[in-house]
């Protein structure tokens, strides 16, 4: 096998025996046993652990780099195309669950066990994309389509509800009930894009919302009223 194709296979089973073994539970040694390699082997490409831990997250970004993907999101927040910016990091994310779960089970055994790995993920992926998202719902509320909130909060409200939809569909494989991912995306950013907006300056809709003379209770009282007067 070719060096580089060797690398990619070795990384592709560290990231299997990681996830299913965790770190604490996993040895270089057991890596080459699942590669069908020797532990030399091993080392001849990655000097230590730390270094393949790194080497993870270099082939992750190669595929899905957040800088490219700030920069699509760009392309949506230039147009103040609030569902389509939303709707394409909620896509993004159940897809990333998909074609990928091994390494999202290792990023979960990664943060359950405060390994180095979980905030080099975060240092490198979430954050930029959370800050982005933040910044992008922080301009919309000074420019009177959000309402006042914490756009810290909303982005965790927005992404948390995806992540969780993703991880137990693809991560924990759990189907049932099931509901198409694309529809799961769509109403939940939905959900979310509705929080978010701000109400009329007026008021008006609000107030006709909560207002008894818009019920079809009250509508109906006042045609028998009317009927009986007649």
């Amino acid at each position: 096998m070719h060096g580089q194709d060797r690398r990619q296979q070795l990384l592709d089973v560290a990231v299997d025996v990681f996830a299913r073994q965790g770190f604490a539970g996993t040895k270089t040694k057991d890596i080459a046993a699942a590669a069908g390699v020797s532990e030399a082997i091993v080392f001849r490409h990655f000097s230590s652990k730390e270094d393949l831990y790194h080497a993870i997250l270099d082939a992750k970004e190669d595929k899905h780099g957040a800088p490219e993907f700030v920069d699509i999101l760009r392309t949506f927040a230039d147009r103040r195309d609030d569902a389509g910016l939303f709707h394409y990091v909620g896509s993004a994310i159940v897809r990333s669950f998909r074609d990928d779960p091994a390494f999202h089970r290792l990023m979960l055994y990664a943060s359950l066990e405060g390994h180095l790995l979980a905030g080099l993920f975060r240092e490198r992926f979430g954050l930029p994309i959370f800050d982005y998202l933040r910044r992008y719902i922080s301009l919309r509320q000074k420019e009177g389509v959000f309402r006042a909130l914490d756009p810290q909060i909303a982005v965790m409200f927005m992404t948390g509800s995806i992540i969780h939809f993703a991880m137990v569909r693809h991560a924990f494989q759990c189907k049932k009930p099931y509901v198409s991912e694309e529809t799961a995306v769509r109403e939940m950013v939905d959900m979310a894009l509705a929080s978010l907006m701000a109400a009329p300056k007026n008021g008006t809709m609000a107030r006709q919302s909560s207002s008894p003379k818009n019920t079809a209770k009250h509508a109906a009282k006042k045609a028998a009223k009317k009927a009986g007067a007649a």
